[in-house]
């Protein structure tokens, strides 16, 4: 992470119009001034020194809270704070862009307007220049979005997804999928579409529970989702006033009162469901009431995604039912199929025209990648940068990043699971490596478990791994154990 280069809060700077008085913790425009609180100044200013790089919650929390251990929601707290200032709108920023899973970042350029202890702005990263044998060829950036969340144009597939939540008969739906799949992008997909339902069947809400642990975190994250939503919240007639008194609880139910009332369904997107679990650690009275809101039995429909993990909520007993019951089964978000694939990789939605990669090109990048969402813009980046599909493989295999990415997924799994996978990268290929054999019935659960994420391929009884980059990744893992795991 590059240092600051000066002291927090020493420079006054204007950013698109708004003066920022950091030793004052104030905003000014025109005869308009907006008080902040000091720490919210901070992670502007924090920011603003950084302008156009993405800063990730770590990064915020180390430069604003130094030796202090803070939760994520304290830093979306500051930020829904900053963009209700600023008078931001987080769908369309015009300061403060989130990207998803990464963190936050400047989007207005700050200009400082004192010579004396001008705070020193790092320039923002240049676009990378896809190679090229024409030296005055055009800078170009990418056009793929490896590791951001997506929609409209830039979203491809699911279309089997979308019509299982916004036409099914359930009003309660699970997500299930693996890290990176989608999940976010989809759920993100599902609010632009009922935003533009033209029969205005829905009021759409997205509501990112990462962070959301205790009552205060969860009535912090509905109002930054009431603020994030405004637009849809004000099409469909309802004051954000009438919201916003009382906790979490109450603005759900006034707000699906007030859906109801204008002939609407409140469409609850809910990422990052995993955060149920330590919702149920700390006080189980409160999830229930939570499950209540979230399964009224009209006026809503709840989307819920997380990965696996979520089964746990299942597991616990209780006087009432379990709060997956009206949940499950789930609804499975593997890999995007064929056709979806390769238009993604040919960017076949783009608007500067569909790419000319070449057939054999688009087939070995969805190949390696089995279809999986970011593999896919992963690859293609690279091969943008590369101009080579080979170097670009192999620099995307050799990413600790990816390495990463795989080892939580893996560590999702169960031990069955863990092990048909190793088992499958064996030479020759087995159905299970240990020393001690699944039933016939857990080896098949498994199975059918690693086919619904797109983990597995199955053709009759043959099954194979989906991505070769995670074949590549898994026979790595096995030599690592050693001879114990090469036991058939």
């Amino acid at each position: 992470m590059p240092q600051p280069l000066v002291e927090l809060g020493s420079t006054e700077f204007e950013l698109a119009g708004w003066r920022v008085q950091p030793s004052r913790n104030r905003l000014c425009r025109g005869e308009v001034s907006v008080r902040l609180e000091p720490k919210m100044m901070d992670v502007l200013v924090t920011l603003a020194k950084r302008p156009g790089q993405v800063l990730s919650k770590d990064e915020i929390a180390d430069a604003v809270w130094p030796n202090l251990f803070v939760t994520e929601s304290v830093i979306t707290r500051a930020i829904a704070g900053l963009r209700r200032a600023l008078e931001d709108d987080a769908r369309t920023p015009r300061f403060i862009e989130t990207i998803a899973k990464r963190g936050y970042r400047l989007v207005a350029i700050p200009t400082p307007l004192a010579a004396a202890g001008t705070v020193a702005m790092e320039p923002a990263p240049r676009p990378v220049v896809r190679p090229s044998s024409d030296a005055a060829a055009p800078a170009a950036t990418p056009p793929y979005a490896a590791g951001q969340w997506v929609r409209g144009d830039r979203f491809y597939g699911r279309r089997a997804v979308i019509d299982e939540v916004l036409e099914g008969p359930r009003n309660g739906v699970w997500l299930l999928g693996s890290r990176a799949v989608g999940k976010t992008s989809t759920l993100k997909q599902l609010a632009l579409l009922a935003a533009s339902d033209g029969a205005s069947r829905w009021l759409p809400l997205f509501w990112d529970l990462q962070g959301c642990e205790r009552a205060e975190e969860l009535d912090a994250g509905f109002r930054e989702a009431i603020a994030e939503g405004e637009p849809a919240i004000a099409a469909a007639g309802v004051a954000l006033a009438d919201l916003e008194a009382g906790d979490f609880l109450a603005g759900l139910a006034r707000l699906r009162r007030a859906a109801r009332a204008r002939g609407r369904t409140l469409l609850l997107l809910l990422d990052e469901a995993e955060e149920l679990l330590a919702v149920q650690a700390r006080s189980p009275s409160l999830l229930r009431k939570l499950r209540s809101a979230l399964l009224a039995q009209e006026g809503v429909r709840t989307v819920l995604a997380a990965s696996s993990r979520l089964w746990r909520l299942a597991e616990i007993d209780g006087d009432t039912s379990p709060f997956l019951h009206g949940f499950a089964p789930p609804v499975y978000l593997g890999p995007l199929d064929g056709e979806a694939s390769r238009r993604l990789v040919r960017q076949a939605q783009g608007p500067e025209g569909e790419l000319d990669l070449g057939a054999e090109a688009v087939d070995r990048i969805v190949e390696a990648s089995g279809g999986h969402p970011y593999l896919l813009q992963l690859l293609g980046t690279r091969h943008w940068q590369l101009g080579d599909l080979g170097a670009a493989i192999d620099a995307v295999a050799a990413d600790p990043g990816l390495h990463h990415l795989f080892a939580v997924d893996l560590g999702l799994l169960s031990e069955t699971e863990r092990n048909v996978l190793l088992g499958l990268v064996a030479e020759p290929p087995s159905p299970f490596a240990s020393d001690t054999s699944p039933t016939a019935a857990d080896l098949a659960a498994a199975l059918l478990h690693l086919e619904r994420l797109g983990t597995v391929r199955r053709s009759g009884a043959a099954a194979t791994i989906a991505s070769a980059l995670l074949a590549r990744w898994l026979r790595s893992q096995r030599a690592a154990l050693g001879p114990a795991s090469d036991r058939a």
